[in-house]
């Protein structure tokens, strides 16, 4: 399999390999682990799970987009055309990225077998080239029609350089939609950032509860939890980041305080309620301190435990965040 990091690392082509003979060829058009394996490769996060596949059939010059949702129900898209050609289009929409309002536009077509993966945070269109264009994608959420939300396919601000056609064909929806500096947009979960979270309790006089699911305040599958507790408060723990691995973390009992650094600012965070939580992205470095007698601190984490995802020493962390800064 080919992978090419396009202009926006984090949307990314795939070229499935196909074996051919007299008889005609055989790709593997999805394997999960190497698609997990591939994005690790180069150091982007491994996607939720997909749930939905979609199949669309279009004339030529038919654009549909630039769609997205809202959360809980955000979708990471891996998208490709089995019959005809399609220019498909996505739409960086997270607003604290350093790419945010580019695009990216790649040629898939049933000759040349690509695929792109476009992960959470991303608006996507795509216009078909060719009459009677099939058009598949997977998606990490089940679509929600309350939380689908549209940028108009002509914004003069995202410049999209659509391939030339004498006449697109646009819904009545889709070319009544918003631009981009009028659209509402979610708050996504990016590398190298941290964010507070109030979890929702419910209760009566009976007492209360938390729930926690994936897709909805969990942005990721949760693959591992675990818990510390008994902690002595002169001790500090952690120490250490992660190259992936994404957590949330809740004191359900007591209190300590986090430090939370990028590479570039510090904050503290004090966990002092079973109702607050933080999510933790990969790339963030994490300290432990002041933690209370009672302190039991729960996380849950994207991935089984792997020693290879950590990253020790400070001056690697710092040495790692520049380097993918830079790139």
């Amino acid at each position: 399999m080919k992978v090419t990091q396009t202009k926006i690392p984090d949307v990314v082509v795939f070229e499935p390999q196909a074996y051919e003979d007299s008889r005609g060829w055989f790709m593997e058009s999805f394997n999960e682990f190497s698609f997990h394996a591939e994005l690790k490769k180069i150091g982007l996060p491994v996607p939720r799970s997909f749930v939905q596949d979609n199949h669309s059939c279009s004339k030529r010059g038919v654009l549909r987009g630039l769609h997205y949702q809202m959360g809980p129900h955000a979708q990471g898209k891996l998208v490709r055309v089995t019959k005809g050609a399609a220019y498909d289009v996505a739409v960086d929409i997270r607003r604290n990225s350093p790419t945010f309002g580019m695009s990216v536009g790649v040629e898939l077509s049933a000759e040349n077998r690509k695929c792109l993966w476009i992960p959470e945070g991303f608006a996507h269109g795509f216009v078909a080239l060719e009459d009677d264009t099939h058009f598949l994608y997977k998606t990490t959420d089940v679509y929600c029609k309350e939380l689908e939300r549209s940028i108009v396919w002509n914004d003069s601000d995202l410049d999209i350089q659509w391939p030339r056609c004498d006449d697109f064909s646009v819904s009545e929806k889709d070319a009544s939609a918003v631009s981009l500096r009028d659209a509402e947009l979610p708050t996504f979960y990016l590398p190298g950032t941290t964010r507070l979270v109030d979890l929702k309790i419910i209760g009566d006089e009976r007492g209360s509860l938390i729930s926690l699911e994936a897709g909805n305040i969990l942005p990721f599958d949760v693959k591992r939890v675990y818990y510390i507790f008994g902690t002595l408060a002169e001790v500090s723990r952690g120490f250490h980041a992660h190259k992936n691995l994404l957590q949330l973390a809740v004191c359900v009992s007591g209190k300590c305080r986090m430090v939370l650094d990028n590479g570039t600012h510090t904050e503290d965070v004090w966990l002092d309620s079973p109702s607050k939580g933080v999510f933790i992205n990969n790339l963030i470095w994490r300290e432990m301190h002041d933690f209370s007698e009672d302190c039991v601190l729960v996380v849950f984490a994207s991935e089984k435990y792997a020693e290879s995802d950590y990253i020790r020493n400070y001056d690697d962390f710092i040495r790692i965040v520049k380097a993918q800064a830079e790139s």
